[in-house]
């Protein structure tokens, strides 16, 4: 279970790259997944993110990978 800071700060960068999805700025939405997918894992490495929660937040990073598909190098 995520909780306080932590769960912020992951919403907040989803938030970011759907906002940016939304106004079609997808260079900088990529940014910003880029950036979520280093908070995930920065999260994991100091243990703030637990195994079923990581599961979870794999699956969204999986669906954002479809959506940048074209952007991933």
């Amino acid at each position: 279970m995520l909780l306080g800071k932590t769960k912020k700060r992951i919403e907040e960068k989803e938030a970011e790259i759907k906002l940016n999805l939304s106004n079609n700025y997808k260079d900088t939405a990529y940014k910003s997944y880029l950036e979520y997918i280093d908070v995930i894992n920065e999260f994991k490495e100091n243990g703030k993110i637990g195994d079923k929660d990581y599961e979870k937040l794999s699956l969204k990073i999986e669906e954002y990978k479809k959506v940048f598909k074209n952007y991933i190098k």
